[in-house]
């Protein structure tokens, strides 16, 4: 959503109300059906502020500043859209939509699907396998790099199930996780790199030499906390089934009517030639 809102003008219908953002994603999600042809497909929104993260730590994205009102404005009416082209939501209390996704994938895998997950948040990378790929957004709303197994090591030099363990002690500036003070990124890559995890670094504290032993002894708790904070969560209880995921039709009428509300003049044109039983999504340049 942030990168369909920045990567575009802002503009809005003539009721003046925003729609930059609405048309940006729109776009994005024509072209993920045209290019991706996906089988199944889901999204997932946080459903507030404050999830189980920050009853474990109040600092936990407190250097996060609140979204744009002018976003906040058109979330409902991505709602719409996504409801428009008949796309499952989930939302649930107390958790991220990361641990959503990140269920929703393990689900997938577990039915034996190949998964791919849009997005620019790099915490996804922990959950690449060789069922799960992680798409993320390369420039404005147009490209995208197809993150796997092979790829995220190369980027970063450790395996995905690794990148927890790498946050836990480099910490992570986005999130507002603090890691362990003194660590840092290029120190903590050359530690999991050589213990693998940090539990198995914890329990050979004693290989390393007294300055960082004593550093880390003293963080232990806040490392611990920092890889917590950063692990997605692949078991929440979400009631769903795979075949409730499936890709359907988009329904016209609702479409029509609400690209009409939000004057997307092109969309709205394309949409009313197409065939009544048949979704035509063509990469659309005109609004």
């Amino acid at each position: 959503l942030y990168r369909a809102f920045y990567a575009l003008p802002s503009f809005s219908n003539i009721e003046g109300i925003p729609t930059g953002a609405v048309y940006g994603f729109t776009r994005m999600l024509i072209k993920l059906l045209r290019k991706e042809e996906p089988q199944y497909i889901a999204c997932a929104f946080d459903k507030g502020r404050k999830t189980f993260r920050h009853q474990k730590s109040k600092d936990y994205k407190a250097n996060r500043p609140a979204m744009p009102e002018e976003l906040v404005a058109q979330i409902p009416l991505i709602k719409e859209t996504l409801e428009a082209f008949r796309i499952p939501v989930f939302e649930q209390e107390e958790y991220e939509a990361d641990d959503l996704l990140g269920t929703l994938a393990k689900k997938g895998e577990k039915e034996g699907l190949k998964v791919k997950i849009l997005s620019g948040d790099k915490d996804f990378l922990q959950l690449v396998s060789s069922s799960i790929f992680v798409l993320r957004p390369k420039k404005g709303i147009s490209g995208t790099h197809l993150f796997n197994e092979e790829e995220v090591k190369k980027e970063f030099d450790i395996s995905p199930s690794q990148i927890v363990d790498f946050l836990a002690l480099a910490g992570d500036s986005s999130d507002n996780i603090s890691g362990v003070p003194g660590i840092g990124p290029v120190a903590a890559k050359a530690l999991i790199q050589e213990f693998d995890s940090l539990e198995n670094l914890l329990e050979n504290l004693q290989e390393l030499s007294l300055k960082k032993r004593e550093l880390i002894k003293r963080y232990i708790s806040q490392a611990k906390l920092s890889k917590e904070l950063a692990t997605i969560i692949t078991s929440v209880p979400i009631k769903t089934n795979i075949e409730q995921l499936k890709v359907k039709e988009p329904d016209k009428d609702i479409l029509f009517s609400l690209f009409k509300k939000l004057n997307f003049k092109g969309l709205m044109k394309e949409f009313a030639l197409q065939k009544p039983q048949k979704a035509n999504y063509k990469d659309y340049n005109e609004i």
